[in-house]
């Protein structure tokens, strides 16, 4: 199957975790019928993170293809850099970090697989509690 994606799907998330995320291969795609896996690309500008989270039903795999940054996994903090790749697997936390002076460039795999739109929630839920979290 060849499969091209689209970069108007891209999912741009507002600060305090400010990042753009491009679905590749997601379940909710009309042309995938059947697959244990998802696929996508998570961008973020130099200084920006995502939150602290885990996910309680799927393993994580996240492979830095360009930029510098830190990622802390299960509490230990590592540097994350072009070839280093860290797996969080279900209720382990994770957070990643953009250190460097350019845009940091992760491919990520979901196992099962997600939807962009639960990709988009998860994403601005966050963003919502760190908001208001901030005005108390």
């Amino acid at each position: 199957m060849y499969y091209q994606y689209r970069k108007e799907n891209t999912i741009a998330v507002p600060e305090p975790f400010k990042r753009y995320i491009t679905p590749l291969f997601m379940a909710d795609d009309p042309i995938i019928t059947e697959s244990n896996f998802s696929l996508h690309i998570t961008e973020w500008e130099p200084g920006c993170k995502i939150d602290l989270h885990a996910h309680p039903d799927a393993t994580e795999a996240m492979y830095c293809m360009s930029g510098e940054g830190r990622v802390t996994i299960n509490g230990k903090e590592y540097p994350f850099v072009p070839g280093a790749m860290i797996v969080a697997p279900p209720n382990i936390t994770h957070e990643i970090q953009n250190t460097g002076q350019e845009m940091l460039r992760v491919f990520c795999v979901f196992s099962p697989p997600v939807t962009g739109e639960d990709l988009r929630k998860r994403a601005l839920a966050a963003v919502e509690e760190a908001r208001k979290c901030k005005k108390d």
